[in-house]
C-alpha cells in the first residue's frame, strides 16, 4: 500500500514510492491506475511539495455527490438490454442490465442468466459507516423491504425479481463521490495539472525535473457510473498510452542500442517522453472528457424523471423515439463505437509526416 510519493532530490529520473511498512522503491515511469483516491494523482497535481501537509496543501478528497447506490446481482432472465426505470415516489432511480445468458440453442438454465441492478438514491447526508457490503441477511432483508416501497410505486415485476431472487448475491451499498478530470495527466514533463475544483499549488513551471509518472483510468477521469464507461475508458487509456509508449520510448540496451545483447539490461528510452504524453494527452482529454460528461448529465436526466411526472412522461416518449431511430440511446454509441488502435496509429503518422517535412525544409 503506497503512503506517498515524495520528490526524490538524489535522482530526478526516478520517481519514489514509500509504503505503509516502510519500505521504498524507485521506478523510471509510474503509471498511476490507482482509481478514485489515487496517490500518484495527487503527486501529477504536486509532485514537488516535501514540506508537511498543510490545510490547504492537503491530499485532495474526491467530493461526495449527495446520491447513494445499492447495487446487486441475480441469476434471473434479462429484462431486454439495458432499462432504466425511475420512481416518483421514492425519488429514485436506476440501471438494470444482464451480464451472463445462455448461448442460442443451448437448455435454458436459470443459472446460465445473470442480471445486475443499480438504484440510485438522493442522499443529501454523508453516511460513509454504512458504504460497505451487506451480509446476505442484510441484503435479504433490505432488498425485500425497497421491492415492497418500489412495488407500491407501481414498478414493473420484472424489475423487483432480482430484489426477491434467492440468487441475489453482491449486495453492496456505496456513496457515490466524484473529482473532476485534469488537463494533463503526466509529469516529467511540461504541463498544468489544475483544474477548477482543486487548490492551486505553487509548483516549477514545467515539471520537468522530477520523477516521472503518468495517469490513466479513473486516476485521471473518475466517473459517475450512470452511463457504465469507466472500465471502457481506462482499457483505451492503457490501449493508447501502451502504443504511444512502445513508439516513443522503445526498450534499447543501456548503451544506447537498441538490437538484442546480453551484456547489458534492455531499458526504456525516455527521451521523447514528453513528446509521447503530449500525443496520450491530446487523444485521451478531449474523449474522456465527452464520454463522461454525458454520464454526468444521464444521471441528471434521470434524477430528474424520478422528481418531475411531467418530465418523467416527456422523457419516456423521447428515449422511445430514439430507440426506434437509432436502435438505442445516441448517448450510448461513442462509448462503444470507438477503435482507439486507428485513432493512435494514424497520430503517429500525421506525426512521422510532420517531422519528414521539417527536416525537408531544413535540408
Amino acid at each position: 500500500h503506497v503512503t506517498s510519493i515524495p520528490c526524490n532530490d538524489s535522482d530526478d529520473s526516478q520517481t519514489l514510492l514509500q509504503f505503509k511498512d516502510g519500505s521504498q522503491i524507485t521506478t523510471s515511469l509510474l503509471i498511476g491506475a490507482d482509481g478514485l483516491n489515487s496517490k500518484v494523482r495527487n503527486y501529477v497535481t504536486n509532485p514537488t511539495s516535501q514540506q508537511p501537509q498543510t490545510e490547504t496543501q492537503e491530499e485532495y478528497v474526491p467530493a461526495y455527490t449527495g446520491v447513494t447506490c445499492l447495487m446487486g446481482c441475480a441469476n434471473v432472465p434479462r429484462i431486454r438490454g439495458i432499462c432504466f426505470p425511475t420512481s416518483a415516489t421514492t425519488k429514485c432511480h436506476a440501471c438494470y442490465y444482464p451480464t451472463r445468458a445462455p448461448r442460442e440453442g443451448t437448455n435454458d438454465d436459470p443459472d446460465d442468466y445473470e442480471q445486475v441492478f443499480q438504484i440510485y438514491f438522493p442522499s443529501p447526508i454523508e453516511r460513509p459507516d454504512t458504504w460497505r457490503t451487506l451480509t446476505p441477511q442484510e441484503a435479504k432483508e433490505e432488498c425485500r423491504d425497497l421491492a415492497k416501497k418500489l412495488r407500491k410505486d407501481g414498478w414493473d415485476e420484472e424489475f423487483l425479481k432480482p430484489l426477491e431472487h434467492p440468487t441475489l448475491t453482491g449486495v453492496l451499498r456505496v456513496g457515490l463521490r466524484s473529482r473532476e478530470g485534469l488537463e494533463s495527466w503526466h509529469v516529467g514533463g511540461s504541463g498544468n495539472n489544475r483544474t477548477s475544483g482543486e487548490v492551486e499549488l505553487e509548483v516549477n513551471a514545467t515539471k520537468k525535473n522530477v520523477g516521472r509518472a503518468v495517469l490513466l483510468g479513473d486516476a485521471a477521469h473518475p466517473p459517475v457510473p450512470y452511463i457504465g464507461q469507466g472500465a471502457m475508458m481506462a482499457m483505451e487509456d492503457a490501449g493508447t498510452l501502451s502504443m504511444i509508449l512502445g513508439h516513443y520510448c522503445p526498450i534499447v540496451n543501456q548503451d544506447g542500442n537498441d538490437e538484442e545483447s546480453t551484456d547489458t539490461p534492455a531499458v526504456p528510452d525516455f527521451a521523447q517522453f514528453t513528446k509521447a504524453m503530449s500525443v496520450y494527452e491530446s487523444l485521451r482529454v478531449s474523449r474522456t472528457k465527452t464520454i463522461l460528461g454525458s454520464s454526468v448529465q444521464l444521471g441528471k436526466t434521470q434524477q430528474k424523471r424520478a422528481e418531475s411526472k411531467l418530465y418523467n412522461a416527456w422523457r419516456e416518449m423521447s428515449i422511445k423515439a430514439q430507440v426506434w431511430a437509432y436502435g438505442t440511446l445516441p448517448v450510448m454509441r461513442p462509448g462503444a463505437a470507438f477503435d482507439y488502435q486507428a485513432l493512435v496509429e494514424e497520430a503517429l503518422l500525421t506525426d512521422e509526416e510532420g517531422c519528414d517535412e521539417e527536416d525537408v525544409e531544413m535540408m
